[in-house]
């Protein structure tokens, strides 16, 4: 039997940012740009042209929906969208004190 767990993984954060689409309840938006409204499907951000690999959740997802993603998007890697800001909110507090 397959099943999800989480894999912990050093990861490159500019990358993700920057390759990223983020889904929400009704509409997805590039991490890149910010634009909303992009439809979910979409390979590449219609306004800056990042191509995206990665996709986050605004959302908690039931197994059932994670399922459906894995199948409909196989070419993406899912990520954990609250692990990835947590991670951007630790980078970028460095950069605050590091000065």
């Amino acid at each position: 039997m397959k099943d999800f767990i989480r894999q912990w993984k050093e990861v490159d954060l500019k990358e993700i940012e920057q390759s990223l689409i983020v889904v929400g309840e009704l509409q997805a938006e590039c991490y890149s740009c910010h634009e909303i409204g992009i439809d979910k499907k979409a390979i590449q951000c219609p306004k800056c042209g990042a191509y995206f690999k990665y996709m986050g959740f605004r959302r908690k997802l039931q197994v059932s929906y994670l399922r459906q993603m894995v199948e409909a998007f196989p070419y993406l890697n899912l990520i954990d969208f609250d692990d990835f800001k947590k991670s951007i909110g630790k980078r970028d507090a460095r950069k605050l004190l590091d000065f």
